[in-house]
């Protein structure tokens, strides 16, 4: 969906388009989505890479991305992308979101306006640092330089049902061999064997492999291990060539034969004959096997000669930043690299930015200082950052709220604290279901503690959650909450308790045996209608078996009915208890089922959260993403629940202790203060601010709300430190807010080096040079600084660079930011230019993340690329196609290999076509253009494609850009070439080279380097990205687009399948085709009353399978019918009346009321005469064009011109095996292009039929269905269920303000004949 107050969604009177694409062409795009077989030989390959190669020579030598301010008035565009982490290759994923913010660049530069596009490389945080700090671990506890590591963690192979197989009492082991052995050869593996946890024992040794074939496998190894009886841990140690041994690696998980699942009869299924498959059982659940920062850093292709160096974090910011731009300027990316640079304080004129950027904040008092949530180590007494680790790097505070359980039913154990008020607490992660609370779940042999709460009450807890609250402030004293007495779970077991805003007075506490007690309170609530888990849990308790089990009485589970919460769309329909719907879709038995519990977990939560609608509860209505926040302030304001936070996984200081959440002293800006806020809503309802898509602007509506305060300070990492308090560094994404102004001036400062250190040429500002002075008169229209070492005319002429490009026009990134950077960019923008609005951001465009040929890019599944990679696989312009055929929404898109490897076979050929017209191998006409309908028609398709591709550039839908502006552009001149050289006619020069201009010049934002290539060809001066978007010659003329998919598609595709059938005796030698200047006088009358009706709303457009659901449609088409067989002039024509009236009816509903006219609005035989040629080309024989009205004598060839009618044509095959009698394809014989009277029996029209499929009616859910794809069933060519879909529509146009993509694609569907798409 769009937003109306952009240009992408104002109305506009657009002429009808026809879309001209001949069949092949869609078989094209069919095989680019499912084949793409790599190239046998690389030569095209190499060939695209050396094109690129010197196109960029090209473009350095004339410098065509630097861009300096223009004069003022000039127009201008100031396009950015988040700077990536330079911990790392830029890769893939990058380079889609990337590429949206290229083609918008170029595509702008091709309108005349001054465009910059600047690039940076974040360095700040904690990642480099720790990944420094990890490696230099590594080296210090394994080796230096040439580490010895241990080899990985034994894996048991399991089967696509998640068994692990047994043959001959032996499980199948894979493990990873040691990634570095300190420079010496591998001897053996020794696998050792640890039963019921006693010691371990050699029980096999493999052989270790050559290091050449050990890489081939992926540096893993796989054996067969001995399995016994008892719970089975193995691990492996790697034995080396001189005969000294690495480390032993890590334990596997627990392995029992004994525990292997029964069969229905209920014998062992471990039991199998000797030698076939046999199973046993994991114990514990899969952890993985962590990779070595070393791995990590091999993988990237580093040297082990080189890896010592990465210990200093500093180093990285030499190396990767480089790599970078070395990779995008392969991408052909348009960036001016002289305003490129690093962040941290290693940058010193960034730094003073920075620090700029923070005085302004806090003295615009958007800075506070207080205590906030952080990782904390209680033995050392601070904070317990990445790097005093020893266990959970990575791993940050996360937030819960613990919902306040109030205990009714006393438990004799906890007779003594009757008269207390005793709350369990219940951590959860969704406060916004508890309405749907049915019970209460607790560990039958868990632990709790009752713990001193505030005003006299009694927390039950895990002690680990207590712990944490105890350092929160939220129980006493710091560090040692005061435990009153223990509790177990089976204790409490069916005692009854309270939940607030559930819809039961009271429920029961009851057994869950998943509850985890390191995690959250051991304490969870219960909302069935909305959680898989629970409401397989709860099931297996309705089962009076399960409930004896555990001592569980029928009151407690049996009355207390599952309660609807949240109404979700999932397959199509809307679901009000989603996890019923999705256990039982997925076949989930019981709370073991824990792959497809998982599955349907997902699901609920993903769409619950993102689409979901409050269906019972206060917030009845409001979606679940905005009522999550709002109904936890309201609980936690009615003192029924709190917030507490904890480590998101298990954290161990390097001291040993387990760390907890405490809140310590910190920086923090007060992002979700109401005027500041206000000033920012304010801001995104303005026309100066553009999302290109409503549901963007959605998600940045709710972040906005959503955001408060956010600790914009950190003890450890890279970065500038806190200005007033240097103790401090401020965290990543605080200083990553406003630095696309610090682009406008910094090649001024730093144009030598990204690190700022040498300078610029084009000063010799020092970073002292750069004080708070200088900044604010650059930014903030300050005085001139009186004392400024920097000259007065080059501060004017940076503050004019500034004024220039400032505000920033666009920002692309991927919509994992919006909750984040981009929204504290608004804020922060807000806040420091808050007397100049019109310096704020004005336009975001976000899309979703890539996926990698259908699945999510992962090293794991091979689909994983760097840019360096993907690029030298297929060529820059290759990967630049794909990804714009990706998607252009916040829905994930796909990079499909296929398209790319299509695209790297076509390129060569178009090229080489391009090479013949040019050097007169193929000659042209130097005629005027517009002698013939063909050239004519050529022109008119010129004109409409250059339109609609500005159109999708302009609204930033690459994927219908690429579709206009390459694959129909190229298929109009196929057309084009195709019709000509049937005529032996030579193609106009003049449309030829008009065509190839254009081509170069539309295609260039999404292939510059094949488009440049071919503007040196054509020996164009300059460069093809500095030309300018062609101007349509000519309006669109719909008549001329019309009378083209008239003679270049439905003619002879409808003559080709007329002769395929008759030619099964014998293929005829001629044909006559028969054209009509108009309809029987009878079918005269019943389109002029089908007219009539129409234009007083009475005529039901739709066919009759719509018609079924539809009483009103079918009352007025049955009063048309009566009035049809009322008409004294039709009862001699009554059974045709019929099947006429529905045809024209049917053909009506899909292209318009226009199909309702007595005649066609062109001259059909002059046109079929002219294309004679052409029409003898594609049938192969000789080829006579006829009046209906006078046919030739002989009753076939008057049954063949009684068939005809206007823009229906009839033809008479001749010849062969003879002429056929009585309309039936003989062998020779007649065969009848007939003209609308034809249909079955029912009434249903014989051409154009639809059938009953999926469609979608609800016009909101097929715009959002639709959002996300060019055709309904999501590829790049349009289906039959396009077809079923269209007729399915509401007649007459999709309101586009509303509908933006419905609108869309209804106009690029109905240009395709209804004959065309019935054959989809």
């Amino acid at each position: 969906a769009t937003a109306p107050s952009v240009a992408r969604d104002a109305k506009a009177e657009r002429a009808p388009r026809i879309a001209l694409l001949k069949l092949r062409v869609g078989d094209t795009l069919r095989a680019m989505a499912s084949g793409g077989a790599k190239p046998q030989s690389t030569a095209r390959r190499d060939a695209l890479h050396a094109m690129e190669e010197e196109v960029q020579r090209k473009w350095d030598a004339l410098k065509v991305f630097e861009a300096d301010a223009g004069e003022p008035g000039q127009e201008k565009f100031m396009v950015t992308f988040p700077y990536p982490y330079m911990n790392g290759l830029l890769h893939l994923g990058h380079s889609y979101s990337l590429t949206k913010a290229v083609f918008a660049a170029q595509f702008h530069r091709l309108l005349g306006k001054k465009v910059l596009f600047p690039f940076g490389f974040h360095c700040t945080g904690m990642p480099i640092q720790a990944a420094a700090n990890k490696l230099k671990r590594e080296l210090e506890v394994y080796g230096s330089p040439y580490p010895i590591f241990p080899a990985g963690k034994p894996q048991p192979v399991e089967n696509k049902d998640g068994q692990i197989q047994i043959t001959d009492d032996k499980v199948e082991l894979k493990f990873k061999a040691p990634s570095s052995t300190g420079k010496k050869g591998l001897k053996e593996f020794k696998i050792l064997l640890s039963v019921d946890k006693g010691s371990f024992k050699e029980v096999a040794k493999v052989p270790a492999p050559s290091a050449e074939e050990l890489k081939e496998m992926g540096n893993k190894m796989s054996c067969m291990a001995p399995l016994e009886g008892g719970n089975c841990v193995y691990k492996v140690q790697a034995i080396l060539a001189d005969g000294s041994a690495c480390p032993e690696g890590k334990e596997s998980e627990e392995i029992s034969i004994d525990s292997a699942p029964k069969d229905p009869k209920g014998k062992d299924k471990k039991g199998g004959a000797p030698g076939k498959p046999k199973v046993a059982k994991k114990i514990l659940a899969k952890t993985g096997d962590a990779a070595f920062q070393w791995e990590i850093m091999k993988a990237m292709g580093l040297d082990d000669d080189d890896m010592a160096a990465f210990t200093d974090p500093l180093h990285w910011l030499e190396y990767f930043p480089p790599l970078g731009k070395r990779d995008l300027k392969r991408f052909g990316s348009p960036i001016d690299f002289r305003r490129s640079f690093i962040t941290t304080s290693v940058n010193p004129f960034y730094d003073t930015f920075i620090r700029w950027q923070f005085r302004k904040l806090k003295a615009g008092e958007k800075i506070g200082f207080g205590k906030r949530p952080t990782i904390f180590s209680e033995i050392d007494g601070q904070a317990c950052m990445d790097h005093d680790r020893a266990e959970g790097e990575g791993v940050g505070p996360q937030e819960y709220t613990a919902i306040k359980i109030e205990l009714v039913e006393f438990p004799k154990s906890m007779e003594t604290l009757k008269g207390k008020k005793v709350f369990l607490l219940a951590a959860t992660l969704r406060p916004e279901t508890m309405p749907g609370q049915t019970n209460c779940w607790i560990l039958p042999e868990g632990r709790y503690g009752c713990f001193q709460a505030p005003d006299g009450d009694v927390y039950v807890s895990s002690h680990r959650a207590a712990r944490n609250m105890s350092f929160q402030d939220i129980l006493k004293p710091w560090g040692k909450p005061q435990l009153l007495q223990e509790v177990t779970g089976q204790e409490l077991m069916g005692c009854k308790v309270k939940c607030p805003t559930s819809a039961y007075d009271v429920v029961h506490l009851l057994p869950l045996l998943t509850i985890k007690m390191d995690k959250g309170t051991g304490i969870v609530t219960s909302v069935p209608s909305d959680s898989p888990d629970d409401y397989a849990a709860f099931m297996d308790l309705m089962k009076p078996g399960k409930r004896d089990h555990f001592g569980i009485k029928a009151e407690w589970v049996e009355p207390f009915k599952l309660v609807p919460i949240i109404d979700v769309e999932i397959d199509g329909e809307m679901r009000t208890m989603a996890a019923q719907y999705m256990c039982e879709k997925l076949g989930v038995q019981s709370q073991k089922d824990k792959e497809k519990l998982q599955e349907a977990h997902d699901v609920c939560y993903k769409l619950g959260f993102d689409k979901g609608v409050m269906s019972f509860g206060p917030h009845k209505g409001t979606p679940v993403k905005k009522a999550k926040f709002v109904f936890r302030e309201q609980m936690v304001n009615a003192n029924q629940a709190f917030v507490y936070s904890e480590p998101e996984k298990k954290v161990v200081s390097r001291s040993g202790d387990e760390c907890v959440v405490a809140l310590i002293d910190q920086w923090y800006l007060k992002y979700g203060e109401e005027s500041w806020r206000k000033s920012i809503e304010d801001h995104m309802q303005s026309k100066d601010f553009r999302t290109y898509n409503t549901r963007i602007k959605e998600s940045f509506e709710d972040a906005v709300s959503w955001l408060k305060e956010w600790a914009c300070s950190r003890s450890f990492g890279l970065g500038t430190q806190v200005p007033w308090d240097e103790k401090f560094v401020i965290e990543s994404l605080s200083d990553s807010t406003i630095y696309m102004a610090y682009y406008t001036v910094c090649h001024f400062l730093q144009d030598k080096a990204l690190n700022g250190k040498d300078g610029s040429s084009l000063s010799s500002i020092k970073p002292e040079d750069m004080t708070d002075e200088v900044w604010d008169f650059i930014y903030l229209n300050g005085a001139m600084p009186k004392s400024s070492k920097v000259p007065k005319d080059l501060l004017e002429k940076m503050r004019k660079e500034f004024r220039f490009w400032y505000p920033m026009d666009l920002r692309v990134s991927g919509k994992d930011l919006i909750y984040n950077h981009l929204t504290m960019s608004l804020y922060n923008h807000a806040c420091v230019w808050e007397k100049e609005p019109d310096m704020w951001p004005r336009g975001f465009f976000c899309n979703g993340l890539a996926m990698v040929n259908g699945e999510k890019m992962s090293k794991s599944k091979g689909n994983f690329f760097t840019l360096k990679d993907i690029i030298n696989k297929y060529s820059a312009d290759c990967v630049r196609i794909a990804a714009a055929n990706c998607g252009d929404t916040l829905e994930d898109g796909n990079f499909e290999e296929a398209v790319a490897g299509k695209a790297l076979l076509a390129m060569p050929v178009f090229l080489d076509t391009m090479k013949n017209i040019l050097s007169g191998t193929e000659p042209l006409d130097d005629g005027a253009e517009d002698k013939t309908f063909l050239d004519r028609w050529f022109a008119n398709e010129l004109n409409r494609l250059v339109t609609e591709t500005k159109t999708h550039y302009e609204t930033m839908y690459y994927r219908e850009a690429l579709r206009t502006c390459y694959f129909e552009f190229s298929a109009a001149f196929d057309q084009y070439r195709d019709v000509c050289k049937a005529g032996k006619r030579k193609m106009n020069k003049t449309l030829v080279m008009r065509y190839l201009e254009w081509q170069m010049i539309m295609f260039s934002p999404i292939a510059p380097h094949f488009c440049e290539h071919g503007w040196s060809l054509m020996e164009k001066p300059g460069s093809v990205l500095a030309a300018r978007w062609p101007e349509p010659t000519s309006p669109t003329n719909t008549l001329i687009s019309t009378q083209g998919m008239y003679m270049f598609d439905k003619v002879p595709h409808d003559f080709i399948k007329l002769l395929e059938k008759a030619s099964k005796n014998g293929k005829p030698t001629s044909a006559t085709v028969y054209v009509a200047l108009k309809f029987a006088d009878w079918k005269v009358k019943v389109l002029e009353i089908l007219r009539a009706r129409n234009s007083k709303g009475l005529l039901p457009l739709m066919s009759m399978e719509e018609m079924k659901d539809n009483e009103a449609a079918k009352a007025q088409w049955k009063e048309c019918m009566n009035e049809l067989l009322q008409d004294p002039s039709l009862k001699p024509h009554g059974k045709l009346l019929g099947p006429f009236a529905a045809f024209k009816r049917d053909e009506a509903a899909l292209l318009g009321a226009g199909c309702l006219d007595a005649t066609v609005p062109f001259d059909e035989l002059s046109l079929l005469k002219e294309s004679i040629e052409y029409l003898k080309d594609k049938l192969g024989m000789d080829v006579e064009i006829a009046m209906a009205e006078d046919p030739k004598p002989g009753k076939e060839h008057q049954d063949a011109a009684s068939q005809s009618q206007p823009g229906k044509p009839a033809v008479y095959f001749a010849g062969g095996g003879g002429a056929g009698a009585g309309g039936k394809a003989k062998g020779g014989g007649d065969a009848k292009a007939g003209g609308g009277g034809g249909a079955d029996k029912g009434g249903k029209p014989a051409a154009g039929k639809t059938t009953a499929a999926a469609i979608i009616k609800d016009l909101k859910k097929l715009d959002e269905h639709l959002s996300s794809r060019s055709y309904f069933d999501g590829g790049i060519a349009p289906t039959a269920s396009d077809h079923r879909q269209l007729a399915s529509l509401p007649a007459g146009s999709v309101d586009e303000d509303k509908y933006p993509h419905v609108a869309r694609w209804q106009r690029h569907i109905s240009h395709f004949k209804v004959e065309i798409r019935s054959k989809w």
